[in-house]
């Protein structure tokens, strides 16, 4: 269990403006959970993303694995924890898993066909000798890093934004009910209100804090999504 306890963050000031600072967030992720976070440009999305992973610390606030807050030690161990695709992902040539070394071979071949990749990559061992590929086949690329990894949570940021029509919904009804399958706890940043019903959860950020759409306001968002994080 993954839990941000009275979170903020803040970014430099500029030109005497305060930065963007995001918080106080109190989240608790728990092991299989399918997160959806939403939000408006400038919401904080990217900003909690970050944070989740480790690649920024808390100003001030606890963060807490199984109830234990992690000490500046912790850090890097954390970490290791989480696979995450950013938009702005940069690809790595070589296929990596747990600890290190070569990837369990059996779910590297299931997952090439999972996303329809058989056909496309070209591999030699571990390393991948053709990375010259589209967007969206790019991201597909790094979900299979990802998978190899094993990570326990994986961060999803617009993973499905750059895949055609077909394979959004492949990706919504059918790969992320698998990685869950997997044992993972997902974050999955989206704006596909048409599939909102996949998540156990529904977050949103609003002007840097969180809140949790239940009910009716979960039924709303699921009704149109774009109007709701344009505010």
């Amino acid at each position: 269990m993954l839990t941000l306890e009275q979170v903020t963050y803040r970014y430099p000031y500029e030109e005497a403006r305060p930065g963007f600072a995001i918080g106080p967030i109190d989240l608790t992720l728990k092991r299989g959970e399918v997160v959806f976070l939403i939000g408006g440009n400038g919401s904080g999305k990217s900003t909690l993303a970050r944070l989740l992973t480790g690649l920024y610390q808390p100003q001030s606030g606890d963060v807490r694995v199984n109830s234990r807050p992690l000490r500046e030690e912790d850090w890097i161990s954390y970490r290791q924890h989480f696979s995450a695709i950013y938009t702005d992902l940069h690809l790595f040539d070589r296929l990596i898993g747990p600890a290190g070394d070569s990837p369990d071979s059996a779910p590297v071949e299931d997952w090439l066909i999972k996303l329809g990749m058989q056909h496309t990559l070209d591999l030699d061992g571990d390393r991948i000798t053709n990375i010259n590929l589209s967007q969206g086949q790019r991201k597909r690329l790094a979900m299979l890093l990802a998978v190899a990894e094993e990570r326990d949570l994986l961060l999803l940021d617009e993973w499905a934004a750059d895949q055609d029509p077909q394979f959004r919904r492949v990706f919504y009804r059918e790969l992320l009910p698998q990685l869950r399958a997997l044992g993972k706890t997902l974050v999955v940043i989206s704006h596909d209100d048409h599939y909102f019903d996949q998540a156990d959860r529904l977050l949103e950020m609003r002007q840097g804090r969180l809140v949790e759409l239940t009910g009716e306001q979960r039924e709303a968002a699921s009704r149109d999504a774009v109007a709701r994080v344009s505010v």
